[in-house]
């Protein structure tokens, strides 16, 4: 290739991104054009000097007036080419055999045309000698002699990056499975490129984005659901019973949902055969509506029993007292004691230890292991339980109306350890203690010590 042509190559290379039509035309216009309509149009026009020749040109700058004379110009070049003589046009119009003489004076205007020439000889050529000429190749730099085109883009099956014209690369369709040469793989009438599931006949559209198609998806819009088992209008994955159309919510826990659970947010309750507003699991009456406690387990609800805690003492002489009807070691001499083992003593590392378990939660093996004493009558984790649940008012040492383990049970292992005066109350009273005071919370604790 001579130096001449080789920068010609490069810039028409660039400019042939946009098609080799576009890019002679980009050549014709900045270099040929102002020559034609300067100094040609005088004499080659309608009615000039030169009206019978083969180039007659319009005049004006409009793109079809541009594009009428760009089509003439390359039209003459190309048989010129064809014929042999590539170079007829620019000899003329340095006047060899031109009746006008010499119009290219200029020496850029000779380099323009001569450009303008070469260029259309590239298109003439066949650089990948498949026997096509570059200007009906449309695969120029790849030879293929069958000039395939599946798409009919213009651009040749062995050089398209996209065969199938179906908007994704030939690379990306191997990598998902899809057929570079099919535009519409799974046949469904929608072109792989818009079809969200283009592997799925049955499905062409995924609005949700979740990956199951809109015709399967009993919620097209909610990524988080695909189905509804039952059919209730609430999704598989937020529905907590997916196979009862009845219920989908269960906001305790406890397995029975809302609509049939009479106490949807207690996970100890789900039912109340009676109707008293008490749950059957904490009602011993569950088929008596008067009736749902029974303190002192003799078979007779608290309604009824006129000494609901079996103390001996009448509720009403309770409530006259002061005590509580509900606890039988809550009496005017009521034998409660802190010797919760029955050891004949009360010691910290058994019932002061026992005690602050119990507060604390704790039962079975848990509550009992390492607290009982050896010679205890009240071993068993049971009826230590027991015991102390049923003098639960008893073990709220500082009268603030709870037992709790960070107040009262420390309040009772302190003291048991000897602490007195500030050692036993400092930050072990409740913010509502009605005793208050070391001395208050000494002579409670004292007066249920046994004396031994």
């Amino acid at each position: 290739m001579s130096r001449r042509l080789l920068p010609l190559l490069l810039v028409f290379a660039s400019l042939s991104a946009l098609g080799d039509d576009a890019a002679l035309f980009s050549l014709y216009k900045t270099g040929v054009a102002p020559i034609i309509q300067g100094t040609c149009i005088g004499c080659h026009a309608s009615g000039g000097a030169a009206r019978s020749t083969r180039l007659v040109y319009a005049s004006g700058s409009s793109t079809s007036v541009q594009e009428a004379n760009f089509n003439l110009v390359r039209s003459y070049i190309e048989a010129n080419i064809k014929n042999g003589s590539q170079y007829t046009f620019l000899n003329k119009g340095q006047g060899q055999g031109h009746g006008g003489g010499n119009q290219l004076r200029r020496a850029e205007d000779v380099q323009a045309i001569r450009e303008f020439i070469d260029a259309i000889a590239l298109t003439l050529s066949d650089a990948d000698e498949d026997g096509v000429t570059n200007d009906l190749d449309n695969c120029q730099d790849v030879s293929n002699a069958d000039q395939a085109d599946l798409d009919q883009d213009g651009k040749g099956d062995v050089c398209d990056a996209d065969i199938d014209g179906d908007q994704i690369s030939n690379t990306d369709e191997t990598a998902q499975g899809t057929s570079p040469d099919k535009a519409d793989s799974d046949g469904d009438g929608v072109l792989d490129g818009i079809d969200a599931l283009p592997l799925d006949a049955s499905e062409s559209s995924d609005r949700d984005g979740d990956g199951t198609g809109d015709n399967a998806d009993a919620f097209p819009d909610d990524s988080a659901e695909t189905q509804d088992s039952d059919n209730d209008g609430v999704g598989d994955v937020r529905d907590a019973f997916d196979d009862d159309p009845n219920e989908f919510e269960d906001t305790d826990g406890d397995g029975v949902g809302n609509n049939a659970d009479v106490f949807p947010d207690n996970s100890a309750e789900t039912q109340d055969s009676d109707n008293d507003g008490v749950g059957d699991v904490r009602d011993v009456f569950d088929d008596d509506p008067t009736e749902f406690e029974d303190t002192d387990g003799d078979g007779v609800g608290d309604v009824a029993d006129l000494d609901d805690d079996g103390d001996g003492f009448s509720d009403a002489q309770e409530i006259a007292d002061g005590t509580n009807p509900k606890s039988r070691f809550s009496c005017g001499s009521c034998p409660f004691s802190f010797d919760v083992d029955e050891s004949q003593a009360a010691q910290p590392l058994t019932d002061g230890l026992l005690v602050i378990r119990h507060l604390f939660g704790f039962s079975g093996d848990a509550l009992t292991s390492g607290a009982v004493a050896g010679l205890a009558d009240r071993a068993s984790s049971e009826g230590i339980t027991s015991y102390l649940t049923d003098a639960d008012a008893e073990l709220d040492i500082d009268g603030d109306g709870e037992s709790k383990p960070l107040t009262d049970g420390l309040l009772l292992i302190r003291y048991l350890f000897g602490f007195r005066g500030d050692a036993l109350i400092s930050g072990a009273i409740g913010s509502d203690a009605e005793r208050d005071t070391a001395e208050a919370v000494e002579a409670y604790i004292k007066a249920r010590v046994p004396a031994f």
